[in-house]
């Protein structure tokens, strides 16, 4: 039933020595037990993800990490876990001797169920226009670089494995291939970024600013993998990892550019190379899949460090990245170099404001724990956030009324995985968002008040969004606004949030919302213990690890 190496014979095994061999061989099949168990519930065992843990350290004046610091605490690999790379270059047969498809087709359709079913599943908002290069660069990134390869193939087989367990029953064979090929490409996968990390070289040129760009890329599939699964004890880590290769990132684009000002993110686009087409000598055209690939993983990232930075009770790591990234830094009449709303469903001014209230509540604990704070100095920074959550809440209000704002064109209908609604869903998904900001600053600025108006009101609004989704699954991409709301709701609200996050069904592909649930649950348990110098990174830490609500 387990699947446990049987050990029986007449003669006794070389390891039991009651010494060391025998406990090495006890903690082997503790393993295999661990595993075997995972298996039959569908769950991935926490130690088979290991962390990546990268922490440049630049020095001030060349500000360049070598790869031996980057690879410092990445895991090693036997090459037990390695599968050729040479496969992939058309060595790879398409069938087995006996008939049956090869490995290599096998792969071929797992890569094909992510392109067409998952990555969709998981990026509703990503629809990029077919004269813009639509998504092809996940493909053509796929195929041309090993580490993002499997970690695709993690994901993929990940799905495929989730979807047949609640699909097609008795079918333990295939179920059973698609665990065993999962837990073998995460070992690949952790090779493949050790193997790039190794063969990185200078990161000052426009070469090693590409690898660089993969590898963050890798990482924050991985991370993205992990959540999926309901796996939270290193996504901070893997998080660090890519927020410090984007630093290096933008390091090296200041050397390349050698112009005495910072670089924008513009200027590092334009070193990952040149546009597959410009439609005018003003438009830019199709990205490469290389500058699309960053801008993908760049909203991410940015995204992702908000949030862990709220979870945690700090500053976001990439604040100073933000105005170049989020702002019209260089006209009011162009869009910014990202619009969030275009990956993630949330407009930039959303987390624009929230990494302020982040920044504003790390000051306040700050000043608060050395006796100096300053509370006019807090009321007229939280009103001018307020003011600016108010007002762009007031235009998308209005503009709920008008037709659908998603935008179509023959181009854009093929890529549409989002249900029709009045106003289009980024500006549904952008309203709770906002509503989620105004409570995360009145809980910073006068502490834990659930019965207060201002909190009442607003948790009120985002219930009545949440229970008017046009798909449960929508959740998916507001996880943190579910979730602060539901820390702060009444008794009798509880059975409500409660529901929206059961409607999401397999539960084991929505790991965040029930990670999110959980807390919620914690906190109810305790409410009447909790006083007003409580914050949400405290309700977050009740599980004993701050999980990454995204």
């Amino acid at each position: 039933m387990y699947a446990i190496t049987c050990h029986f014979k007449d003669e006794k095994p070389s390891w039991m020595d009651n010494g060391l061999g025998q406990k090495e061989k006890a903690e082997e099949v503790k393993r295999e037990v661990k595993s075997a168990a995972a298996r039959r519930r569908g769950i991935l065992p926490y130690d088979t993800l290991d962390p990546i843990a990268i922490e440049p350290t630049p020095d001030s004046s060349t500000r360049t990490t070598s790869p031996d610091t980057l690879l410092s605490t990445v895991p090693t690999l036997s090459n037990d876990h390695a599968e050729p790379w040479s496969k992939l270059d058309g060595r790879y047969t398409s069938s087995s001797p006996n008939g049956k498809p090869g490995e290599w087709e096998l792969d071929r359709r797992f890569l094909m169920f992510y392109f067409d079913h998952f990555f969709p599943f998981l990026f509703p908002f990503y629809r990029p226009l077919l004269l813009e290069g639509g998504r092809s660069w996940i493909m053509e990134l796929v195929v041309s670089d090993q580490a993002m390869y499997h970690t695709t193939l993690c994901l993929s087989t990940y799905f495929v494995s989730v979807t047949l367990d609640g699909d097609v029953s008795g079918h333990s064979v295939c179920k059973t291939h698609a665990w065993e090929k999962l837990l073998k490409q995460l070992g690949v996968t952790f090779m493949m970024l050790q193997r790039n990390l190794q063969t990185l070289g200078s990161p000052n040129t426009q070469d090693g600013l590409v690898k660089t760009a993969r590898i963050m890329g890798s990482i924050i599939q991985l991370q993205r993998f992990e959540i999926s699964v309901g796996n939270f004890e290193n996504c901070h880590k893997h998080l660090g990892a890519a927020n410090s290769l984007f630093r290096q990132i933008f390091w090296s684009a200041e050397n390349l550019m050698d112009g005495g000002e910072l670089p924008d993110f513009c200027d590092v686009l334009d070193l990952m190379g040149r546009p597959l087409w410009a439609i005018t000598s003003q438009q830019r055209g199709a990205w490469n899949s290389d500058q699309a690939a960053f801008r993908f993983y760049s909203a991410l990232l940015i995204v992702g460090d908000t949030i862990a930075g709220i979870c945690n009770g700090k500053p976001p790591e990439l604040l100073q990245y933000h105005a170049r990234l989020l702002t019209n830094g260089r006209s009011a009449d162009e869009k910014p170099p990202l619009s969030l709303e275009d990956f993630v469903g949330c407009e930039n001014w959303v987390i624009l404001q929230m990494s302020k209230i982040a920044a504003l509540d790390a000051w306040k604990r700050s000043c608060k724990n050395a006796g100096k704070l300053d509370m006019m100095e807090l009321v007229a920074r939280a009103s001018a956030i307020q003011q600016t959550l108010l007002g762009n809440l007031a235009r998308l209000d209005a503009a709920v009324n008008t037709s659908q704002s998603n935008r179509r064109s023959l181009f854009s209908v093929y890529n549409d995985h989002l249900p029709p609604m009045t106003g289009g869903c980024a500006v549904f998904v952008t309203r709770v968002w906002a509503y989620a900001a105004l409570l995360y600053l009145a809980i910073s600025v006068s502490g834990w008040q659930p019965g207060g108006a201002g909190i009442r009101e607003n948790v009120t609004r985002i219930l009545a969004l949440l229970e008017r989704m046009p798909a449960p699954e929508l959740l998916r991409t507001m996880v943190w606004p579910y979730c602060i709301a539901g820390c702060l709701c009444k008794p009798a609200e509880e059975a409500r949030f409660r529901a929206i996050a059961d409607a999401l069904v397999p539960h084991r592909l929505f790991g965040a919302a029930r990670k999110a649930l959980e807390i919620m649950e914690s906190v109810w348990k305790t409410r009447d213990e909790l006083n007003v110098d409580i914050d949400f990174a405290a309700c977050v830490r009740r599980l004993g690890h701050v999980s990454l609500l995204v």
